[in-house]
């Protein structure tokens, strides 16, 4: 009896961290060696569902992660995916930071 709890507990933890989400961050490039990282921060998202961008896909750019932050400047670039569904759908998000 034991066994079998043991068992279904085992399956249920392996399926419960197989399907639940995580997510990376490339703290990239620098693209200034020296000075402040930039008071400003600029966001562009979207979503890939499976491997197919989703009609925001073209928006994720550094061009527009600039233009949403008010950014002329940039100093410092982090891209973040984060995967659901193991890796099904991917929530991408370009963060670029600067003046």
């Amino acid at each position: 009896m034991k066994k079998q709890i043991l068992s279904v507990v085992a399956v249920a933890a392996f399926a419960l961290t197989s399907l639940s989400s995580c997510v990376t961050v490339s703290s990239g490039a620098a693209l200034t060696e020296k000075g402040p990282i930039g008071q400003k921060v600029g966001e562009a998202k979207s979503s890939i569902i499976l491997g197919i961008w989703s009609s925001k896909g073209e928006q994720n750019n550094l061009k527009e992660a600039a233009k949403n932050g008010g950014i002329t400047k940039v100093s410092q670039v982090e891209y973040i995916d984060k995967a659901i569904f193991l890796g099904l759908v991917i929530n991408r998000t370009t963060r670029v930071y600067g003046e």
